[in-house]
């Protein structure tokens, strides 16, 4: 794992960076999934969904395929388990604003989106993952667009009362 700093950002009330957590890109062998479910104990999402599992989060990612956030003991021998975490960084987006904000970055109908709801979409113009953690939104992006998503957000945040 490189020693990858998350990157620096202005202060602002309604966009956070998250909590350092490990990031690994979970992909499951042509016939393993029942026995890497019956190891992890849970049943893994089969559509865009997010599944807490302990301390970590185990986000879809396409089909077979999944995000995991937080320590979690996977069995390598029954999926593909790669290193994610100094390639992505995670964005918070939270206020009573948050999904009008997201209206205007997102090609997505994002005002649908319940608790625990993932997409995989863009945001203006930069790849994301996009979850809700019941009134907080967070993205996913590679660590190079960052700066570029924090930018994109406070600016479709800027017309808001309490932007700071």
């Amino acid at each position: 794992m490189l020693d990858a700093a998350i990157p620096a950002f202005a202060p602002h009330p309604f966009i956070g960076v998250a909590p350092w957590r490990r990031i690994r890109s979970l992909a499951v062998y042509k016939t393993t999934r029942p026995a890497l479910e019956a190891a992890l104990g849970v049943v893994l999402p089969a559509t865009p969904k997010r599944l807490s599992l302990g301390d970590a989060d185990i986000l879809w990612n396409g089909p077979g395929q999944w995000l995991v956030l937080g320590e979690l003991d996977m069995p390598e021998t029954l999926a593909a388990v790669t290193e994610q975490t100094d390639g992505l960084c995670l964005l918070t987006l939270s206020g009573p604003h948050a999904v009008e904000v997201l209206k205007r970055l997102l090609p997505i109908d994002i005002a649908c989106f319940a608790e625990d709801d993932v997409a995989i979409t863009t945001a203006a113009h930069i790849g994301v993952r996009v979850w809700r953690e019941g009134a907080v939104f967070n993205l996913a992006c590679f660590r190079s667009f960052a700066g570029a998503l924090h930018h994109a957000l406070a600016q479709a945040a800027q017309s808001f009362p309490g932007r700071g």
